[in-house]
């Protein structure tokens, strides 16, 4: 991947008949019918946005390549596995967000979200508190991102959200000059690793998904901080194979845990 992009990275606005990729899935399409003449469009390496107001294009702009960058070579990705430009559709007002979400039918709790390759941002709900919400970019960048690493494949939904969110703090924090390990916080987890590889879909339960989200990253985050990091991309492809978390676990670091029980007792102790 070669050296990160700086950090400024400038906004190229463009008329819609000139950006590289006009095919939008029907996620896109929903964002841009609504008031479709307020709507700007802007190019950068790998994304194309649109938006309404150049200062929240320009808070997305400006980290959103580094976040891509991040992702792709933590998966040690070449530049023909992601030729094609992801879009990313920035929402400054409330209620047009409401109304997408309903026209989309998404529920109405949902804040930003990746659908495959495309980015739908809230930037109102990353700005809580006045400052700009940098976790939830990467985290939702990552999605996209392995969406386009991944055409044909889907990962399951606990090494999907679990790999996000430990990228979502991993990039914040190298994008920072920080550590890691220091950005990272104690994770209190409440679902037991087979209950998290038998998970296939998303909970009803709000509680439930926000226990998903935390026992999922701390097993990645296990695997990325007590373990070789460059096998995770095995792991990644022995679950896609096997669909089976457990089996690739012992097949990609069982020369370190002799048991699933030996590996347990140490996750069980283990935070940051």
């Amino acid at each position: 991947m070669g050296q990160p992009p700086p950090r400024d990275i400038p906004l190229v606005e463009k008329k819609w008949e000139e950006l590289s990729d006009t095919q939008l899935g029907a996620n896109g399409e929903a964002a841009l019918s609504i008031k479709p003449g307020k709507w700007k469009h802007a190019e950068t390496d790998h994304f194309i946005i649109h938006f309404r107001r150049v200062t929240e294009a320009h808070k997305v702009v400006r980290e959103i390549e580094y976040d891509f960058w991040f992702v792709a070579k933590t998966l040690g990705a070449k530049p023909e596995q992601y030729a094609r430009k992801s879009h990313v559709f920035v929402f400054e007002d409330e209620t047009e967000w409401k109304k997408f979400l309903i026209d989309t039918n998404w529920p109405s709790w949902v804040g930003s979200f990746a659908a495959r390759e495309g980015l739908f941002l809230n930037i109102r709900r990353m700005e809580q508190g006045g400052l700009f919400d940098s976790h939830t970019l990467a985290h939702e960048t990552t999605h996209a991102v392995v969406a386009r690493l991944y055409p044909n494949e889907r990962w399951p939904v606990w090494l999907s959200e679990g790999f996000a969110e430990y990228m979502g703090g991993a990039s914040v924090a190298t994008r920072n000059h920080q550590l890691i390990k220091s950005y990272q916080k104690d994770l209190d987890t409440q679902m037991s690793l087979e209950e998290m590889f038998a998970t296939q879909r998303y909970p009803d339960d709000v509680d439930k998904v926000r226990d998903l989200y935390r026992t999922s990253e701390k097993f990645v985050r296990f695997l990325m901080n007590e373990l070789p990091p460059y096998r995770f991309r095995k792991y990644v492809e022995a679950v896609l194979t096997s669909k089976d978390g457990q089996a690739a676990f012992m097949q990609v670091y069982g020369d370190k845990f002799p048991t699933l029980d030996a590996f347990q007792k140490k996750f069980t102790t283990f935070s940051k």
